[in-house]
């Protein structure tokens, strides 16, 4: 796919649903949304605040490389961060900064391309940015300019999605596509949906494999993830191990590169069951987040 359609295309994706915004049924845009969100995010995944715990934000200028709705910004804010957030689209950038209005927190938030920053060399103390650069399909001209911006000694955070993981080599590499096979049966999706699995995405999955057999176009490896992390239609995702994470960051000296996050909602009652301290060692050995924590040289 041509990368500045791909870069369109999602753009065009968050615009329409940003980052976490379904995750509550509250007043939209209201305090009560905003802190529902928070809520759901961190108790899925306290990682992210443990990592944050990592970095002494105060007084330090931040810039957060996509800020979806603001819920991290809030928190780099409230730990001392004189904070700058941009989102690739104009949806994700009002919500971000209707929630630091809400609470009444300083700093912006704008609406910028993270592979053509408008910030002079130099500029900030810390970058973060959990769960963005993936999706980016000129991901090396972002990181490039994440260099360009940050201060000789100056750390950055980052979350990619990790390719050594449970949640791909085994659920969307193997699982998904085995069940690929199972909703072409007739009444599948009935059955499956009564189990709990969205029959939205499941008609739509069973729809594109169609259209796919149809015209004889054989879906490559980089498709079929994209259409299994956010949605049947979502246009542009990339994975990365260990090594392939630490060459895209090879302009900086890495302080850690591990893992995290065992999602344990995709094993239904087997995973409920599972200890926190089990689910916390299965993310850490083969987590769907790969956290790069990294400094300028």
């Amino acid at each position: 796919m041509n990368t500045a359609l791909a870069q369109e295309q999602v753009r065009a994706f968050w615009n329409g649903q940003p980052c976490d915004s379904d995750l509550s049924d509250r007043e939209p845009m209201s305090r009560e949304y905003f802190l529902d969100i928070e809520r759901h995010r961190y108790h899925l995944q306290p990682h992210i605040l443990d990592l944050m715990d990592r970095i002494d934000f105060r007084d330090k200028r931040v810039l957060e490389v996509g800020a979806g709705i603001g819920t991290d910004a809030r928190n780099i804010i409230v730990r001392g961060g004189v904070y700058t957030g941009i989102n690739v689209d104009p949806g994700s950038t009002a919500a971000a900064t209707r929630a630091l209005k809400v609470f009444g927190l300083p700093g912006q938030v704008l609406e910028r391309n993270a592979t053509s920053l408008d910030f002079p060399d130099a500029s900030f103390d810390i970058v973060y940015s959990f769960g963005v650069l993936q999706h980016i399909p000129e991901v090396g001209k972002a990181v490039a300019e994440i260099h360009r911006v940050l201060k000789p000694g100056g750390q950055i955070m980052a979350m990619v999605y990790n390719k050594s993981s449970i949640n791909y080599a085994i659920e969307i590499m193997f699982l998904r596509k085995l069940g690929l096979h199972v909703i072409a049966l007739p009444g599948a999706v009935p059955v499956l949906s009564k189990l709990g699995l969205p029959r939205e995405k499941l008609e739509r999955h069973r729809e594109l494999r169609r259209q796919f057999r149809d015209t004889n176009h054989r879906m490559t490896d980089g498709e079929w993830l994209s259409r299994n992390t956010n949605g049947p239609d979502y246009p542009y995702c990339r994975v990365y191990d260990a090594r392939e994470a630490a060459e895209l960051f090879s302009p900086f000296e890495i302080v850690a590169n591990e893992a995290h996050f065992f999602d344990y909602r995709h094993w239904g009652f087997a995973g409920r069951m599972l200890p926190p301290r089990v689910r916390r060692e299965l993310g850490q050995r083969w987590g769907w987040h790969r956290i790069i924590h990294a400094r300028k040289r």
